[in-house]
């Protein structure tokens, strides 16, 4: 009997002393519990007004290696080298956009990053660097409404395929207006497909390309070149099968040298 008293103690110490130490892990983890990513981000913001730039670029990185870090879209990760460039970390800044341009390869992300190269070089005054993103950008917007095209060509192929497979998925509607036809024969009634051919349509045009890039090429001081740069990437955007910065850097070159 005394045996079984003993061993029931002994038994019974451990338990309770367990029992304190996970409450004292729960209190703990009250008292500092762990943020997210886009509370992090509010707080860079609130720095970043409050004109305290390094620690708002520390927030930022915080906020990026945070547990649910990789929800944040392209846009909020484009913060931290707009801040650095507050900071007086230019080098870094565009080190980190480079970064990010290797990272991120989608159409989408890369049209954002584009334009944003565009901005962080007009904000250091490089105007007729800036002209070669400007175009950059314009290339990425057309990659990623092709690319949009396909999507929606591919998507249209899918549905007509299902469709002919089961009968019961036939929702034709006779008043969806047909605004193109697949590869495959298949008529296209997605809305957006206008739509994403005439932004392409407009950003190979000599008057779509010449409004694009007139203020930033006044911004230059070139303005002499304006129409003849937009005739120029205008025939380069609408013959090449592929766009390469290296093009682009030769074609604005080449203008702004003959001035």
């Amino acid at each position: 009997m005394f045996s079984k008293i003993v061993s029931f103690f002994k038994l019974d110490k451990p338990q309770n002393v367990v029992k304190r130490q996970d409450e004292n892990s729960l209190s703990r983890a009250k008292k500092t519990p762990i943020k997210n990513a886009r509370d992090l981000l509010k707080e860079s913001t609130q720095l970043k007004k409050e004109k305290r730039f390094i620690d708002a670029c520390e927030k930022l990185k915080e906020a990026y290696t945070a547990a649910d870090a990789d929800e944040l879209m392209v846009k909020e990760l484009l913060r931290l080298p707009m801040y650095l460039q507050l900071a007086g970390k230019n080098d870094e800044g565009w080190r980190n956009l480079n970064e990010l341009n290797v990272k991120h390869t989608d159409v989408f992300s890369q049209a954002e990053i584009a334009n944003q190269m565009r901005i962080f070089l007009q904000k250091e005054k490089k105007f007729k660097h800036a002209i070669q993103f400007s175009i950059w950008a314009i290339c990425k917007e057309i990659e990623r409404d092709l690319s949009n095209l396909s999507d929606s060509e591919k998507m249209t192929d899918e549905m007509a395929k299902m469709t002919a497979e089961y009968s019961f998925l036939d929702g034709s509607d006779e008043d969806c207006k047909v605004v193109g036809t697949t590869k495959k024969g298949n008529p296209i009634t997605d809305k957006a497909y206008v739509m994403f051919q005439e932004r392409i349509a407009e950003n190979k045009s000599i008057d779509g390309i010449f409004n694009r890039l007139e203020k930033d090429i006044k911004k230059a001081k070139l303005t002499s070149i304006t129409l003849p740069l937009s005739e120029d990437i205008s025939h380069y955007l609408t013959t090449a099968k592929h766009y390469n910065l290296r093009d682009i850097r030769d074609i604005v070159s080449n203008r702004v040298n003959g001035v």
